[in-house]
């Protein structure tokens, strides 16, 4: 049976990127979608606001007597050596991508619960399954991501509920372009990884991840590079530093 079909479904950060990519197919699956995003989503929500996630939620279950599905695609990302990061952009980062997800979690995670069924997509990353120098503030909140949906699946699974991570590689939406001018994003991730990713590809691999309950989905080369970095890490440190040297070389900005 499947878990999309007639599903209610909340999906975060969706009016572009992969966000907008997942609602697409979980609404072309036969879903009920509900796209959020701090503008341009159907619904405006800023993750980082507690209250307003709980609101929001509830407005949900209120409509539509229920809520199966959350997927967490809020975020930002930020790119240079950490001695260049400032702090609000560290506060940003994790306000966004580990609270914001957090929040969701926090708020539809009950209502699964007394459902006895639901699955929470959290949206990660290739950098939170391997280490990704010039985007470790990031990373780390990735790192986070992943940790979180890892270890709340064992719990959730008593009452019924699926949890996954979603960690593709580059994907070819805006984000890869938000460097700051302290790094290509885009050129130096696509360098280690190869050509990004389109966002349908990487929805289709997200609904896959739900409907089977998969622990991580990550999808195509992205699978390749975190087997690769279990086996061998002094390899993967071996390639990603060759990467930054190039980049940094590239990017006289970066070494200021």
């Amino acid at each position: 049976m499947s878990k999309v079909r007639n599903a209610v479904a909340l999906v975060t950060g969706a009016a572009g990127g992969i966000g907008a990519a997942i609602a697409d197919e979980l609404a072309d699956r036969g879903a009920t979608v509900v796209r959020s995003d701090l503008r341009g989503g159907a619904v405006d929500l800023d993750v980082t606001d507690a209250q307003a996630v709980e609101d929001v939620v509830a407005r949900v279950v209120d409509e539509h007597g229920r809520i199966d599905i959350a997927v967490t695609a809020a975020g930002v990302g930020v790119a240079g050596p950490v001695e260049a990061i400032e702090g609000d952009e560290w506060h940003r980062t994790v306000d966004v991508n580990i609270y914001g997800t957090v929040h969701v979690v926090r708020a539809v995670y009950p209502h699964l619960i007394a459902q006895r069924r639901g699955h929470l997509l959290l949206v990660a990353s290739l950098a939170g399954l391997t280490p990704t120098p010039l985007l470790t503030a990031y990373a780390m909140t990735k790192y986070a991501t992943v940790g979180l949906a890892r270890s709340l699946r064992l719990e959730a699974a008593r009452h019924g509920v699926g949890v996954s991570a979603l960690c593709p590689g580059p994907v070819n939406t805006p984000l890869l372009d938000a460097g700051g001018g302290r790094i290509d994003v885009r050129r130096y991730l696509t360098d280690v990884s190869g050509p990004a990713m389109e966002p349908t590809r990487v929805a289709r691999a997200a609904v896959r991840a739900i409907e089977g309950n998969r622990a991580i989905a990550a999808p195509g080369r992205a699978r390749l590079l975190a087997l690769g970095t279990r086996m061998s890490s002094r390899a993967a440190d071996h390639l990603l530093t060759s990467a930054m040297k190039r980049e940094l070389k590239r990017n006289p900005l970066a070494q200021q």
